[in-house]
């Protein structure tokens, strides 16, 4: 299983949706989240929501017509990455509200 890094004030979280039968890009919305414009309770809330991804968290998503979460983990200055894929019948409530609102306040 995959773990998260310590993510603080050069952290970046991009969380879309994709897949399913007709891969429409308006409907990934994708959002970001810039950690630098987070208070360390807003990231906090954040870190949590994503911790509770990594167990549901799996490769072999998007088949057929199957919708998934796709959370990207950057940082400024390096160039470290982290993906994690979650299928939409197992995506935490709060990480749909995050992908929904895109507001670090949402969790």
């Amino acid at each position: 299983m995959k773990e998260l890094p310590k993510l603080g004030p050069d952290a970046l979280v991009r969380v879309s949706r994709q897949g399913g039968f007709a891969a429409i890009s308006a409907l990934a919305r994708p959002r970001e989240i810039d950690f630098s414009n987070c208070n360390e309770d807003e990231r906090g809330r954040i870190c949590s929501v994503l911790e509770r991804c990594l167990p549901e968290s799996t490769e072999s998503v998007g088949r057929g017509d199957q919708r998934f979460y796709q959370v990207e983990l950057r940082f400024k200055d390096k160039p470290d990455e982290l993906t994690i894929t979650i299928p939409e019948d197992r995506a935490p409530s709060e990480l749909v509200r995050l992908w929904d609102k895109g507001d670090a306040k949402v969790p």
